[in-house]
Parts: C-alpha cells; sequence; structure tokens
C-alpha cells in the first residue's frame, strides 16, 4: 500500500530547514575563503613572518627593566656597564640578554584583541615586564613582557600598539632589581696576588708569593692548603646588595695587593648566620656566602706543614720513623 504524500505544512517546514542548512553552509564557506585570503596575503611562497625586534646590540648604551616592585638602569660608557649607582654591572649578561632580544626569531602575531592582550598581561596596566633599550637618544626597544605560552618563550608586545607576540626569551632573564645585574666578581682581586694579610681579633698574619711559592715569617706552609685559602679570595662572590646595619668592628679584614693596588675587605657576621662584605674599592654592603666567610676565617697553623708527633723524650715517634723508612 503506497504511503501517503507528505501534507503542504510538512513540505514547508522541511524545506525551511533545507534552507536554513543552505544558509549556513555557505556563510560558512564564505569565512573560509576570507581566512584563505588572509593567510595567502600573509604567507604568499617565499614570505618570511614579520619580526618583533630588530636592532643592532652593539650599538645599545642604556636598558631599563620594570616589574610592579622596583626599577633598575644599566648602562655603558667606554665599553663598561654600571648601575645607576655606579657599582659594576655584569656585562656578559647584559650583552646576551640584548643580543636575545634584538633578534628573537620570527613568528606569526598570535594575538590581536584587546580581551587576549590583557589575558597575555602585555598591556600598560597589567604587564610583567617593560624593558626599554636606547643608544643615545634613540630608543632601539620599548616592549612588554607577560605570560609565557611554553618554556623559553614569552608573550610580548611592543608598548605603542600592536599585536602580541610570543619571542623566545623569560621574563627571570630580565630581573627587575639591581642584584640582578650587579657583576658578582666585583670583589675579587684584580690580576696577580702578591700578597695577603689577614686580621682578627685575636692576631694578625700576612702571606707573600715569590715565582709561585708562598711564604709567612716563621712557618713553613703548606703550598696546596696555601693556594686553596688564597683561591677562596680569588673566586669570592657576590650574592646581592645588603641594606643591613653591619656591627661596629668586622670580624675579620684582609689587606690584599694585587695588579690593581691595595684591596681592603672587612667581613662582617649577621643575624640568621648571613655574612656581608665591605671594599675600599666600591660603595655598598655586599652579601657573600657564609660557607666561604667561614671557610676564610681559617688560621694560619691551619696551612702550615704537618710537623710529626714527639714522644716524651722528644724523639721523633715510631710512627714518624716509619714513614721515614718508607719515603727512604
Amino acid at each position: 500500500m503506497a504511503s501517503a504524500a507528505p501534507a503542504p505544512a510538512d513540505r514547508m517546514a522541511w524545506g525551511g530547514i533545507v534552507n536554513r542548512q543552505a544558509i549556513l553552509a555557505g556563510v560558512l564557506l564564505v569565512q573560509l575563503i576570507a581566512v584563505a585570503l588572509v593567510w595567502g596575503l600573509q604567507a604568499r611562497p617565499g614570505d618570511a613572518p614579520p619580526v618583533f625586534l630588530s636592532f643592532d646590540a652593539g650599538n645599545a648604551d642604556t636598558m631599563t627593566v620594570a616589574d610592579a616592585e622596583s626599577t633598575v638602569t644599566v648602562s655603558r660608557a667606554d665599553g663598561e656597564w654600571t648601575l645607576s649607582n655606579g657599582l659594576p654591572a655584569d656585562g656578559g649578561k647584559i650583552d646576551g640578554v640584548l643580543q636575545k632580544l634584538s633578534d628573537p626569531g620570527p613568528g606569526w602575531p598570535v594575538a590581536t584583541s584587546e580581551t587576549a592582550m590583557r589575558r597575555f598581561e602585555v598591556v600598560e596596566e597589567t604587564h610583567q615586564r617593560h624593558v626599554t633599550i636606547g643608544a643615545g637618544e634613540e630608543t632601539l626597544a620599548d616592549i612588554y613582557l607577560g605570560t609565557s605560552p611554553t618554556f623559553g618563550r614569552v608573550h610580548a608586545r611592543h608598548v605603542d600598539g600592536g599585536p602580541v607576540y610570543a619571542i623566545g626569551f623569560s621574563n627571570y632573564e630580565a630581573g627587575a632589581k639591581q642584584s640582578d645585574w650587579l657583576k658578582k666578581s666585583l670583589l675579587q682581586p684584580e690580576g696577580e696576588v702578591q700578597s695577603v694579610t689577614r686580621a682578627t681579633a685575636s692576631g694578625e698574619w700576612t702571606l707573600t708569593t715569590t715565582d709561585g711559592t708562598w711564604t709567612s715569617d716563621g712557618v713553613e706552609l703548606d703550598q696546596e692548603e696555601t693556594n686553596t685559602f688564597v683561591d677562596r679570595l680569588r673566586r669570592l662572590n657576590v650574592l646581592d646588595l645588603v641594606d643591613a646595619e653591619l656591627p661596629e668592628e668586622p670580624g675579620t679584614t684582609f689587606v690584599v695587593v694585587d695588579d690593581a693596588g691595595v684591596h681592603e675587605l672587612a667581613l662582617f657576621a649577621l643575624p640568621d648566620d648571613d655574612y656581608a662584605a665591605i671594599s675600599n674599592r666600591f660603595e655598598g654592603v655586599f652579601g657573600i656566602s657564609s660557607y666561604i666567610a667561614e671557610q676564610l676565617e681559617t688560621p694560619l697553623e691551619d696551612l702550615a706543614v704537618d710537623v710529626p708527633d714527639a714522644d716524651e723524650s722528644g724523639e721523633p715517634s715510631p710512627a714518624a720513623d716509619l714513614s721515614g723508612d718508607q719515603q727512604g
């Protein structure tokens, strides 16, 4: 038995559904064509992605980094980088950051909407870093750095506008404190060390070197131990700048004669087992490793050659005789 033909109302409803689907398909097709045209214009064969930043890092002579709490500026004169307080800055670190920012690699913009810019924290009201790089009167870069989409990359945007990029950089590389850029080796001797005088409340002694051999009045020195001691001064690193009230008197003082002259260094024990140092070469109080500071309190007798034990008669002990027989 043949089925009944659809009622007119059913035919009209079905036709409406078909028409709406056709319209939606047409709209989708138009959108796809528009996207294809945009990407076709942006990425024609042979075209490279746009570059977020491009400048000659060697020309830069100032850099300012700011976050929500602090701001630091470093500047270069006669090839040397310094902080705004006059202390030497870590030129190698600064040059590395400038080089990385001068060519962070190509990449298409990842966002253009105001909502996305706020979410990625690259707007004036909300950003994680504000980095400005200059060369004389010229501004080479003025950018906001925000959130990180993945390890080793950060969202970035020019302060004067434009889209958001994801560039090869990390916010931790651009600290906003002076200690982030301080030259940590500033307390180390310059060139060769000729002598070291150490003084404490219990006394004073001096080490001098001639042709690589260390001597001290009345004491035969173990050369390996003495070199290890002096190396602690040669490799002394600053941890940070310290804002602390120092004791009236230092626990230990050093006078180091090196290629630059006389370097006076005083060490202070602070609460919580911290240590600080001051120097006649630089203004400021510098935090140093408590482990190294305590090792610099080594007494002179710890640097002396071990003397064989003697028995009550004053003769060398059997152990010393045995040692001598073995050496013979």
